[in-house]
């Protein structure tokens, strides 16, 4: 990453390139920043749809041609939509890059958005709505966004309601890409075996569509909090509990990241360890640390059967009264090598580092080194953690949980 090379064009659009010369295949994305935060509630669920809609059909190939013309050559296609930005992303061979390119470019710019694709696509969207509020522990962590920031943009479904998803037409997709899809707003990031200034090339031939309007800003977030309980006939509670976090743009965004990893990163960590090994109380139970750009979330998920759930809730409360006395030298060693061996071996990854690459140049206009972010990781410590610990964890807690759940009751301190 530290000899990734970025260049802006003209027009805004950002091009960067991670050059891996002993590697036989190219990963190639299209970072768009936008995404469901960028909807007001008319349109909720429209940047997920036009994610699903780039694979319907252009003016040079139907859909049926898209995936074959992807799967001929060995390759993979694919997208995802988030709250602040949406990624189209395809790995070829490297002597397939150009096609590549061109085939992204095409996508994005050529779509037909034809009503009878659009009306097709809407049902397969509302299985995959319908799929997700079947599934417990998927839409538990919708209710949690949505009691953290209630009424606004940021706690919003990515996914839409039904009624968007059904009412949603041609003009709908082509004003939201002429508004949101805008040269400024993008990045094309390419890791393999590629060089920067083909990609170069190839983006300025084909990427010439896109809109020049500025970029809109986007609603201001404010975490609010609170508590939110379905009761549904399942075997287990699926509980999470959050506290407002950090943006991604903190200082101490990397002494939250260290925090996640102690409480529940992985086997070892504490809430593993106490509410698994020791006592059973769990099959999965880990934290987590969400970012965005002016806000943040931190929080922590666990299943257990309606027995359990309050043991369970107060050996949570109770490791996060711990955590905001004390850090061990050991638990912060172990965890800094964990996080510096998960960033080297993310380096094999021709996926992995475009991804990355994508994501540095879209929210931070610039490519963040190994060798940057450990020397961040170095200088952290215990008491940068039980800092950030004691200013997440005095926030307003937001629970959301799905089952058994009527005698449970709110709690709303922690530590």
């Amino acid at each position: 990453m530290s000899k990734a090379q970025i260049t802006k064009l003209k027009n805004g659009l950002k091009i960067a390139t991670d050059e891996m010369k002993d590697v036989e295949t190219v990963s190639i994305g299209v970072f768009v920043k936008t995404g469901s935060r960028n909807e007001d509630i008319k349109i909720n669920g429209i940047s997920h749809f036009l994610e699903h809609m780039a694979f319907k059909g252009t003016k040079k190939r139907n859909a049926k041609q898209i995936a074959e013309e992807f799967e001929g050559i060995g390759g993979h296609i694919n997208a995802f939509t988030s709250r602040e930005k949406t990624v189209y992303y395809v790995k070829v061979l490297k002597e397939y890059a150009e096609f590549a390119v061109e085939f992204l470019a095409d996508i994005l710019q050529n779509s037909l958005f034809d009503q009878k694709e659009i009306k097709k696509e809407s049902e397969v969207i509302l299985q995959e709505l319908a799929m997700t509020i079947d599934t417990p522990d998927d839409i538990v962590f919708d209710y949690f966004q949505e009691t953290a920031f209630p009424n606004q943009a940021l706690g919003r479904s990515i996914l839409g309601v039904e009624k968007n998803i059904k009412k949603f037409s041609r003009t709908d997709f082509v004003q939201y890409i002429d508004e949101h899809y805008n040269y400024e707003n993008m990045v094309v990031s390419a890791s393999g075996n590629i060089k920067h200034e083909d990609l170069n090339k190839w983006v300025k031939k084909y990427f010439t569509k896109f809109s020049k309007n500025t970029a809109q800003s986007i609603e201001k977030s404010q975490y609010i909090g609170g508590f939110f309980k379905q009761e549904k006939k399942l075997e287990q509670i699926n509980y999470l509990l959050g506290f407002e976090g950090v943006s991604y743009h903190d200082e101490k965004y990397y002494d939250a990241q260290i925090l996640s990893m102690i409480l529940g990163g992985g086997m070892s960590s504490r809430l593993f360890q106490e509410l698994r090994e020791n006592h059973g109380l769990a099959y999965s139970v880990y934290a987590f640390n969400s970012c965005f750009e002016d806000s943040g979330i931190f929080g922590i998920y666990g299943g257990t059967t309606p027995d359990k759930c309050e043991k369970m809730i107060s050996s949570i409360s109770s490791e996060i009264k711990k955590i905001c006395d004390k850090i061990d030298d050991e638990e912060l060693k172990r965890t800094k090598t964990q996080f510096c061996a998960s960033l080297k071996m993310a380096k094999e990854s021709t996926s992995s580092r475009m991804q990355r690459l994508g994501s540095d140049v879209l929210l931070f206009q610039k490519a963040h080194s190994d060798e940057e972010i450990i020397e961040k990781f170095q200088h952290i410590t215990k008491k940068n953690i039980v800092q950030i610990a004691q200013q997440i964890f005095s926030s307003k807690p937001t629970t959301a949980m799905i089952g058994k759940v009527k005698k449970i009751e709110e709690k709303t301190n922690f530590i």
